[in-house]
Order: structure tokens, then sequence, then C-alpha cells
């Protein structure tokens, strides 16, 4: 319990372009999550081995029976619909104190060197102004994320196993037999190949 009951050491001022570096960062880092989704998909609808990367992957494939004498093959990778997440909005409500100032030269590859720029050492805010309802020393971020479309070799990769999947007979079964002239013809077996 002393850990909780410890007061807080005074916050080390930081330079407000490396907390804005981090904020974009830590916005960024959402991409990489939408694109781990989607290499997992691989991880969890093929099978591969792992001692040769080289080999090709196997989609995994679901038996289901249509009746005694038909079945389909299901690769499961086209039973899903994959969404991902997208980081549509990003709202950082961050209060600051100035705490320094040092006057430093352009360092960007495309200025001149003869610009000169403020960097700014800040701590965040200490102490509730009045009508203030969050407290000075808190970062409140609100994210929005929508979901988006999978990428364009995904829905392919879906779409052409889903074109694989078609009914095949397990056994040969009776002889088809023809009907004689004159006699209305059968409903066509669907299923037969």
């Amino acid at each position: 319990m002393a850990f909780f009951s410890r007061s807080k050491e005074p916050m080390s001022a930081s330079d407000l372009s490396h907390i804005t570096r981090g904020m974009h960062q830590a916005a960024a880092a959402t991409h990489n999550l939408i694109a781990q989704q989607y290499i997992k998909l691989f991880d969890q609808f093929f099978d591969y081995n792992v001692n040769d990367l080289g080999t090709p992957m196997k989609a995994k494939m679901v038996e289901v029976a249509l009746n005694e004498d038909h079945i389909i093959n299901v690769p499961l990778i086209a039973l899903v619909s994959p969404k991902g997440l997208a980081l549509h909005k990003m709202t950082v409500d961050l209060s600051v104190r100035m705490q320094a100032t040092e006057l430093q030269k352009a360092s960007h590859d495309l200025e001149n060197g003869e610009l000169q720029s403020e960097k700014f050492f800040v701590t965040f805010g200490s102490g509730k102004r009045d009508g203030q309802e969050r407290d000075p020393d808190e970062v409140q971020i609100s994210m929005e994320f929508r979901d988006c479309q999978p990428p364009e070799a995904i829905q392919r990769l879906i779409e052409e196993f889903t074109n694989l999947i078609s009914p095949q007979r397990t056994n040969d079964g009776p002889a088809a037999t023809w009907p004689a002239a004159g006699t209305p013809p059968a409903e066509p077996d669907l299923l037969a190949p």
C-alpha cells in the first residue's frame, strides 16, 4: 500500500515536438494492427510447414455431406467476411505548461539552415482551474474506429476459393437411364457431375 501513497515526483520537461511525435506514432500503430489482422487470417485458415516456409500453404477444408451420394469440400477461408477496424478520428485533450524554450537552427533537409525556430520544453499542466472537469495532469484521448474493407488481394483469394466449391459424387451410383421417346424428361440432377 505504501507504493500508492507516495507523493508524486515533479515531472521533467519534455520537448513538445517529441510529445506530438509520440501521439502520432500511437495513432499510426493502429494501421499495423489492421495489417496483422489479415496476416493472422492465413495462420487461422491455412496449413503450412513451419520448417519449410517455401512450400505452398494449403487451405483448411471441411467436408460437408449433402446426401448419401454427394459431398462438398468447403475451404474455411470462404466462410469468413474479414473486415478490419481503422482509426477514423483521434482527439487528444492535453494541457501543457511552458517550462523553457531553446533557439535552434533549422535541421530539416529542405530548409537552408538559416532559419531558426524555438524548441518548447513543457510539462503537463498542474492544478485544476475553475470550471475545468479534468485534472490537467491527465491526457484525455478519444479514438473513433470504423470498419474498413479488406485489401483487394484478400477479397480475390476468398472469391477464388468460393468458386471452387462444387458438389462431388462420392460413388458411381446406378447407371443413368434415358427416358423412352415421348416421355417427359425427368428433372435434372443439379448435383450430378
